[in-house]
């Protein structure tokens, strides 16, 4: 059974089995590029069915013609009703008739309005907000969606005939670290790990799982060539796309892994290229220990899934 308990860091310097993963599906949104394309790709080597969810018609419909077991459906994430074709697509396109997996990629990264000045004797200027939209309203409707057909599929009581699901949140470095002048990235980064602490005591009632994957820098089209340019030439040392593949593979395929939240940090920082980060339990400060425990008396884990 998936429930959180409190552990130490999971070891990411293993090798490990995807066996029990095989034959199962699942949803990757933004998968038809960068990132979203390597979850994908690792996906289907574990013998994984595929169903990408993506605006880029030409790059989706070229994955799936490549890539076996894999099925392209066009979709806007901000979209609720986009997203609720895509999950009825994937249960139908699944030769189990069930979802298992869904990673919430979709994102973006852009210039931030919300600190730009306009200058003296100027009105302030509606910031453009579409991050906010792409990034975790969207991301929203993915984990209410994957929540409705994991508890379809497993119902709401802890039983030893529920199969194992899992929802993968995004996050970032700007998850967890200073990130100057990207208030609207850093907020939806924050928001994955957010999501994952509401979720991550609940949801073994319906056996699932729910963990968040930061990348760092990866050359990807979501930062232009200029930038990429500018991080190598300070002396940044980037990670791989495959060792986020990698790191997903490596949540999936353990299902005692449960709100934790990975790092996908490159070699400089660990041997895989991905480690748990450990900075979502509070074991070792009874302070926040204290707090937590207050914070749910009201409505504790115990009383179900829905009080």
């Amino acid at each position: 059974m998936a429930s959180f308990n409190r552990s130490s860091p999971v070891n990411c310097d293993v090798d490990f089995n995807t066996k029990n993963i095989e034959n199962k599906t699942a949803i990757v949104t933004g998968g038809a590029n960068g990132l979203g394309e390597a979850y994908a790709r690792a996906l289907v080597t574990a013998g994984v069915t595929v169903v990408i969810a993506d605006r880029d018609i030409k790059a989706g419909k070229k994955l799936e013609e490549e890539l076996t077991g894999v099925k392209f459906i066009e979709c806007d994430t901000t979209s609720w009703d986009d997203q609720v074709r895509l999950f009825e697509a994937a249960a139908s396109f699944s030769p189990t008739g069930k979802v298992s997996f869904v990673i919430a990629n979709a994102g973006i990264h852009r210039k931030d309005e919300v600190f730009a000045y306009t200058g003296d004797g100027k009105p302030p200027e509606k910031p453009d907000l579409a991050t906010i939209d792409v990034n975790l309203i969207g991301t929203l409707y993915t984990a209410k969606l994957a929540s409705h057909y994991f508890i379809k599929q497993n119902g709401q009581q802890p039983s030893e005939s529920q199969e194992d699901t899992c929802l993968i949140l995004i996050g970032s470095g700007a998850a967890f670290l200073d990130c100057p002048r990207a208030p609207q990235y850093c907020a939806t980064k924050w928001a994955m790990r957010g999501i994952m602490h509401s979720l991550r005591g609940t949801a073994f009632y319906y056996r699932s799982r729910v963990n968040v994957i930061s990348p760092w820098y990866v050359k990807t089209n979501i930062l232009s060539e200029e930038a990429f340019a500018h991080v190598t030439s300070v002396g940044v040392q980037f990670a791989e796309a495959s060792e986020a593949g990698e790191c997903l593979l490596r949540i999936l395929s353990d299902s005692t892994i449960n709100g934790r939240s990975f790092f996908v940090s490159g070699k400089k920082w660990s041997t895989r290229g991905y480690l748990d980060l450990d900075i979502d339990d509070y074991q070792r400060d009874p302070l926040i220990e204290s707090i937590q425990k207050d914070q749910v008396r009201s409505a504790p884990v115990e009383m179900g899934l829905f009080v």
